[in-house]
Order: structure tokens, then C-alpha cells, then sequence
């Protein structure tokens, strides 16, 4: 940890006497979470059903340096991520907490014109296909290259990433079996216009994989799997209502060289009957696999590197962390109320969750009903700085979703409960003309 330390100062001090612009600003973000039911149902056996309490904290540095006239903008974010009383006190050692979150050069070509390449984090339209998951301490970036065409005088955005993933420098062909892609091209296309904000996204994910599990894994072993995702986000917006509308479509191969056929929709409606008081009510389909396929496809939609808390309800039970990949899907029908001023605002929102596939027990078809969840939310701003967040949620299954949980008892409550504190001080601003 201590090279780090002498790495970020060091940086500190060499960009400061060079700078244009430069900013440090820092982050603490403990939360306080209770987990009975959190992610999975809770578990038939009492014995064994026994919630869980803990308090997660991240402590992150970022620096920003701009000179325009050397064509360069530079972004790093260092940061430590740990359970409170994960490491002894009196320890000499420490697990591997503290990381390079981003550290990232962009080259300024021209006015609309750049090349920004090293980690970074990519954030897109809704973050459904791309986010940085920012709601995890450890949150996420790509190591990846991106050219990016930028004119805000004709509210045009493109945008063009590749990325390139090896566990190390070799002479010759290696096995990447790390939890990640091994290869990612995307473009991304923004047009906004009077009353419509319109994207357009292409995303070619390539997973590697072992060809045959029962030899060894070796590199003429291996091999590289391409899907593609397609598909635009339209956002409509005029006086007291707004419509958010998007699509997507998958097709190529998935791990085991399996033919990819799956689609997404989801449509939002947001009413504001007065200045603090909006109403939304939305729906999400994603298609998924019968239990019963004989077709030999997968049809489950995956969203990949979407930011997957923000959808389908806050207790993580759909696609986050890939609980909810290659199964039969979801439709989340939604609607609530959101409360909001200068200093506090609240959310109520309702999901009635069911899969899109058929679900199968012994030959026979259950009822497409999973499973209701409600998520209230609040957050108070103490000050610009300093701002104070908590939540609580419940969520009811069925006997489908019981099924899908092995070792569930559907007649349980799962419920969820947190609070945690952000703290984001501008540390020191430098700029010189």
C-alpha cells in the first residue's frame, strides 16, 4: 500500500506545478447494511436462515489534471474498499483493498476530437448495457481505448471503445479464465434534439472458454465466444411528462458456442403533478430460456456490464452478480411516487416481477408469477458535501420462485434494510491561466 501512496503524491505534486487545471477530491462512503433475504430467498431450514449485518466502507482519492495546451486531460481514482473489522488491528500485513480504480490519459485532437485510453469508467444512456455499478463500494471500471467525437453545437455524441484483456505479458498464447471479457468492441451513437434525447449502441462481447471440460485447460483448449448486443434508447421530455423507451437484441454465440437469439424492451412513464411530487410507472421485459427448450438457443437476455441495482428492484435478486443469467427471464411491472426538494427526496416504488419463459417441475408448467418486492428510499443533504442515505425493502415469492431458489421457503418475509453516509469534499483546486 505504501508504493501507492508515494505513487499518488508523487503525481500530485509533478501535475501541480505543471497544471492548467487540477483537482483532488475525495470520497468516504460507509453503509450499514441487514441482509434477511437480500439476493435470495431466505432458506427453509431455520437453522441455517440467520441474517446477516455488517458495515462496508470505500475510501477513495481522485486527481484531474487538464493542460489544453499540451492536448492532455488525465483522471486517476485510488481507492481502499473493506468490511469494518476485516483486517486485525495490530496487523502487519492487509488484504488486497486498495486498488487503481481509474487512471486514464485522454489526447486532445481537436475541438470534438479525442482518444482517452488506461482504466476508465464507462457510464451510458441509462446504464442499462454500460455502468460503472456504482452502488457497490469497489464499483466498476474497463482497461480499454476509446475515440471519442464529441459537438455540442450539433448535440452529437460518438463514441468508439475496444478493449483487449490478458492476465500477463507472453511469449505465446495464454489461458484467460479471469471473471471478465476477453475481448469488447462497442459504439455508441447521441443525437438530442428539441424535445428527444435518441442513443444508439453496438456492443461485441467476446468470453473465452473451455472448448472441453473433461481435457485440461490449455490454450489450444480454449476458445473465444462473440455475441452482439444492438439496440437504441429513446428519452421524450415536454412540460410535465416524459417517456423513457429502449430495445435491444442479442444474437452470436455465448460460452459453449451456444447460438445467442434474446431480446429487451422497457418503457417508463413519469408524470410531475406539481414541482416536488413525480408519479412513474414502467414495465421491462427480458426474454428468457424454457426449462423445457428443445431448440438448442439460448434465449435469455444478458445485460452484461449494465449497472443492474438501479433495475428490477433494489434486493439484487435479477442479474446482478449473474444470479438471474441463462434462466427464464423476467417482466418487471412497476409504478410508485417521488418526493423531492432542495434538500430531501424519497421514492416508493412497487415491482411485480414474472418470467418471460416457462418454468417446469416435474413435466408440469408453473404459474409465471414470481414474486412482489417494494423499495423505500430517502436521501437528506446535510450540505453539498455531506449527504445521508437509507433505505428499507421486502420482498414475497411464490412457489415458482421457491423453486428457482432451491432450499427456500416461499411463506418467509426477505427483507433489507440500510443507511450509509457519502462524503465528496473538493480537497484543492488549481488553475492557471
Amino acid at each position: 500500500m505504501k508504493k501507492y501512496f508515494f505513487y499518488a503524491f508523487t503525481l500530485i505534486n509533478v501535475l501541480h506545478a505543471q497544471a492548467q487545471d487540477f483537482q483532488i477530491k475525495a470520497e468516504i462512503k460507509p453503509r450499514y447494511e441487514y441482509r434477511n433475504g437480500f439476493g435470495q430467498m431466505r432458506l427453509a431450514k431455520d437453522a441455517l436462515d440467520q441474517a446477516a449485518s455488517f458495515v462496508s466502507q470505500r475510501s477513495r482519492l481522485s486527481l484531474f489534471y487538464a493542460n489544453p495546451d499540451q492536448k492532455l486531460r488525465m483522471g486517476a481514482s485510488l481507492q481502499d474498499v473493506r468490511n469494518w473489522g476485516a483486517t486485525d488491528q495490530l496487523n502487519i500485513g492487509d488484504k488486497n483493498n486498495f486498488g487503481v480504480h481509474e487512471f486514464w490519459g485522454e489526447l486532445l485532437l481537436s475541438n470534438v476530437f479525442s482518444i482517452k485510453a488506461g482504466r476508465q469508467e464507462f457510464n451510458y444512456d441509462n446504464f442499462r448495457i454500460l455502468g460503472n455499478v456504482d452502488w457497490v463500494q469497489q464499483a466498476r471500471s474497463f482497461d480499454a481505448a476509446l475515440m471519442k467525437y464529441e459537438d455540442s453545437a450539433k448535440k452529437i455524441k460518438f463514441h468508439a471503445g475496444l478493449g483487449l484483456n490478458t492476465k500477463s505479458e507472453t511469449l505465446v498464447k495464454d489461458v484467460y479464465d479471469a471473471n471478465n471479457y476477453k475481448s469488447l468492441q462497442f459504439i455508441w451513437l447521441n443525437k438530442k434534439f428539441e424535445n428527444i434525447n435518441a442513443s444508439f449502441l453496438f456492443l461485441n462481447n467476446g468470453l473465452e472458454y473451455t472448448v472441453n471440460p473433461s481435457l485440461s485447460v490449455t490454450p489450444g483448449n480454449r476458445k473465444v465466444a462473440f455475441s452482439q448486443t444492438t439496440g437504441s434508447r429513446l428519452e421524450f421530455s415536454k412540460g410535465k411528462f416524459e417517456i423513457n423507451a429502449e430495445g435491444y437484441y442479442q444474437g452470436g454465440k455465448t460460452v459453449g458456442y451456444k447460438k445467442v437469439d434474446s431480446w429487451n424492451m422497457g418503457v417508463e412513464l413519469i408524470g410531475k403533478p406539481s414541482k416536488i411530487v413525480s408519479l412513474v410507472v414502467g414495465a421491462e421485459w427480458l426474454s428468457g430460456t424454457d426449462m423445457d427448450e428443445t431448440d438448442g438457443k439460448n434465449h435469455s437476455f444478458n445485460p452484461f456490464y449494465g449497472t443492474n441495482h438501479k433495475f428490477n428492484g433494489t434486493m439484487d435478486y435479477f442479474y446482478v452478480g449473474g444470479r438471474w443469467n441463462n434462466k427464464v427471464g423476467l417482466a418487471d411491472y412497476y409504478g410508485g411516487i417521488r418526493f423531492q426538494n432542495n434538500r430531501f427526496n424519497a421514492e416508493l416504488i412497487t415491482h411485480i416481477f414474472n418470467s418471460m419463459a416457462k418454468v417446469v417441475s416435474n413435466t408440469t408448467s408453473l404459474k409465471k408469477y414470481l414474486a412482489v418486492e417494494t423499495d423505500l428510499m430517502g436521501r437528506y443533504k446535510v450540505s453539498d458535501i455531506i449527504t445521508f442515505q437509507a433505505g428499507f425493502s421486502f420482498l414475497s415469492g411464490s412457489s415458482t420462485f421457491e423453486l428457482l431458489n432451491p432450499g427456500s421457503s416461499k411463506t418467509k418475509l426477505n427483507t433489507w434494510g440500510w443507511t450509509q453516509l457519502i462524503i465528496k469534499p473538493n480537497l484543492f483546486t488549481s488553475s492557471k491561466k
